[in-house]
């Protein structure tokens, strides 16, 4: 029995070794995969945005709003402020250059008639 387990107690040391070595070999690829990833998310940088200037021209609306592709067309969100010298509905939004769809809305109801306007950003 004494032959036994020696040679059992000799092998084992063994594999604890080749299971320790083994995770060491497999976490230096994933170290360099995030490395990678993140020279990669360097490089590419999110698209600046651009100052757009949307005007109306609604004399006897009380509220006016943009809806548009680039605010998925919600009505309440894009607000115009009347100018008080002139008369238009102003906003200024910050959008990715693009091309986008778009109507004014007045009174929250009211839509331009005809085709969607297009905005060149």
């Amino acid at each position: 029995m004494a032959k036994t387990t020696a040679a059992k107690s000799a092998k084992a040391p063994a594999k604890k070794s080749a299971a320790k070595a083994a995770p060491t070999k497999t976490a230096a690829p994933k170290a360099e995969a995030k490395k990678s990833a993140c020279k990669c998310a360097a490089k590419t940088a999110a698209p600046k945005k651009v100052a757009v200037e949307f005007v109306a021209d609604c004399p006897l609306a009380t509220t006016v709003s943009v809806a548009g592709s680039f605010n998925n067309w919600t009505v309440d969100v894009d607000m115009l402020k009347k100018d008080k010298k002139t008369g238009m509905w102003v906003a200024k939004l910050n959008l990715v250059p693009g091309d986008y769809e778009y109507k004014f809305v007045c009174d929250g109801k009211n839509w331009d008639a005809g085709d969607n306007k297009i905005k060149h950003v």
